[in-house]
């Protein structure tokens, strides 16, 4: 074989056989393109050279070289199979069209390397994006690891900002700052949870202006910063008695009931003790004695001295002097006029003169005594201020001295000292009463139109009068307003009582009860309509058909309407059509109506 440096080929076909059933080496113009191919001609084989210089594309289904290098663009239809250690790639921006890129490829077993995306940030710490193998979640750290390290990298976690972060558990061990809302459907745990004015730290919430909530809040102690609540509790009788402990409304209305129903009417008389009045079952009974009688209606006690045979006038005059007949009570039961004598007699400790009209009489002065006239229709009787002779003194009028003394009791300066008793028919007026007892000064007694309200103090006694006023008016009222009717042919009303007026309680009627003895009927009466404020407010009870039948009628309230104070509580007789007034003929009706206060 001839060792040719350079050689030609021309005029013969476009590929050359080399050797002796050898590759073959030709140009394609329909490729247009040199093609080394077998012995056939048509199966391209590959060509190993050390270095191959391709000034334009190189098109092959398979590489193998120490290295490529490519100054224009490479365009690989088969896949890419890197096994170096290192893959670098510089470039501006890297696009990538596939949907998913997997790192690791070909781990087995269980991993120990940290896997993701490094950041290099020059000379800033880079950053790392990946799963942290140790921590076993997803990191985003920096540190001065690099793509080149391995293992379990070491890394500070990095600060990390997001639109929002969807997560089944989030927990922080730093702050979390810029988040607007956090949305969670499991528990978000933290040191301390704030929106800026409330706390949540350690499991106590401070600093909260209002706390709502749809479902059950449970707590330990409630407190409005004087007073500690423990716990609510369901207790009919207030046994606990606690400060630290809040009944149910249940609770307090049953302990309230209770105590009502208990109530009950203390009082005495001048004799026959001490005595009480069930408000919830008896009836106190003010009755007359000699000389008076009492009335109840309307609500109204009404207590009235008895007439007498005497009757109503004036008696006496210039010739007549009246004639009083009084009983043991006080009471004139007899009067008349007596004429009064033109003449009359004058007696004195001994012998009389009878004195005619016209006749002046003189009055002479005895022992110790000096008569003067210095006015009109005037004699003045003088005691001399020296008495001589007298042995005993009895006396009507005014005895006056610097003291007065019986031995035991002395009278000075207008201070009667060392009394034993002090009897008085008439009228005894006084600045201040005191009983060295109790050392209380009364200055005044006190009657109904004054009012023991208005004089609450240890000074003042009031009246009976003055003591009833106000029992009737500040006392727990009985709760119960309850008259009897009997027709009479006139009367298509009548009053069953009258609201209590008593300062600071609003009144609502709880039950009414029309107790029907005797059929009602007469002057096409259909039924029975019950109204307070005296007939013209609110309706406690309609007509209903045939009510005014022997029976009992009970009609129980819901407290939904106030009662007018001060004002009757009215039963009205109406006709069918539960408005027009009936006069009932016959008929007896005990109405009660049962009312609350607060």
């Amino acid at each position: 074989m001839a060792d040719v440096k350079n050689f030609g080929l021309k005029g013969i076909s476009n590929d050359v056989q080399l050797g002796k059933g050898g590759g073959r080496f030709k140009w394609s113009s329909a490729n247009d393109r040199y093609e080394f191919t077998g012995s056939d001609g048509s199966t391209l084989k590959a060509i190993r050279a050390a270095n191959v210089d391709v000034q334009g594309s190189l098109l092959s289904d398979d590489i193998t070289s120490s290295s490529v290098t490519v100054n224009g663009n490479a365009v690989i239809t088969g896949d890419l199979t890197v096994n170096g250690s290192t893959t670098t790639v510089s470039s501006t921006n890297t696009t990538i069209a596939d949907s998913l890129l997997e790192l690791a490829t070909g781990t087995t077993g269980s991993p120990s390397n940290d896997v993701g995306i490094v950041i290099e940030r020059g000379d800033s710490d880079n950053v790392f994006i990946g799963w942290d193998e140790s921590a076993d979640k997803v990191i985003v750290g920096t540190g001065s690891f690099t793509g080149s390290s391995s293992g379990a990298l070491t890394f500070t976690a990095a600060d990390f900002q997001a639109a929002g972060i969807t997560a089944t558990t989030l927990a922080l061990s730093g702050g979390l700052s810029g988040v607007t809302t956090i949305n969670a459907s499991g528990a978000i745990t933290g040191g301390s949870l704030t929106d800026g004015t409330a706390t949540l730290s350690s499991g106590a919430l401070s600093g909260a202006t209002d706390v709502t909530a749809s479902g059950t809040v449970q707590f330990g102690s409630l407190s409005d910063g004087s007073i500690t609540i423990t716990a609510f509790v369901d207790e009919d009788n207030m046994a606990s008695n606690s400060a630290t402990l809040v009944p149910t409304q249940q609770s307090v209305k049953a302990y309230v009931d209770s105590q009502l129903t208990a109530s009950d009417l203390d009082f005495q008389g001048d004799s026959g003790g001490a005595l009480s009045i069930d408000l919830d079952s008896e009836v106190l009974d003010i009755a007359g004695g000699t000389g008076i009688s009492t009335a109840g209606a309307d609500n109204t006690l009404t207590v009235t001295l008895d007439d007498t045979a005497v009757s109503a006038g004036m008696y006496g005059s210039a010739t007549q002097i009246p004639q009083l007949t009084v009983d043991a009570q006080g009471r004139i039961t007899a009067a008349s006029n007596v004429a009064i004598s033109t003449s009359w007699t004058l007696t004195g400790d001994s012998g009389s003169q009878v004195v005619a009209g016209g006749d002046t009489v003189d009055i002479a002065g005895g022992t110790n005594i000096t008569t003067a006239v210095t006015a009109t229709d005037t004699a003045t009787i003088n005691l001399d201020t020296t008495l001589s002779g007298m042995v005993a003194g009895t006396f009507s009028g005014a005895l006056q001295g610097g003291s007065l003394t019986d031995g035991t009791a002395t009278l000075s300066s207008g201070a009667l000292t060392g009394a034993t008793n002090v009897t008085a028919s008439g009228t005894v007026s006084f600045g201040t009463l005191t009983d060295s007892g109790e050392s209380i000064a009364v200055t005044k007694f006190v009657d109904e139109s004054d009012g023991i309200g208005n004089n609450d103090n240890d000074t003042t006694i009031p009246t009976s009068a003055a003591v009833k006023d106000y029992v009737d008016n500040n006392s727990g009222d009985g709760q119960l307003l309850r008259a009897s009717f009997t027709a009479n042919s006139s009367d298509s009303t009548f009053n069953i009582g009258t609201v209590p007026n008593v300062s600071g309680r609003t009144y609502y009627a709880s039950r009414v009860i029309l107790d029907v003895t005797t059929l009602v009927a007469g002057g096409s009466v259909d039924g029975m309509l019950i109204k307070d404020n005296a007939g013209s407010g609110n309706t406690l009870a309609a007509a209903t058909t045939n009510d005014v039948a022997v029976g009992t009628y009970v009609i129980d309230l819901p407290y939904a309407s106030t009662l007018t104070k001060n004002a009757a509580i009215q039963v009205q007789f109406v006709q069918s059509d539960g408005s027009t007034a009936a006069t009932p003929t016959g008929g007896v009706v005990v109405a009660s109506v049962e009312y609350k206060y607060v």
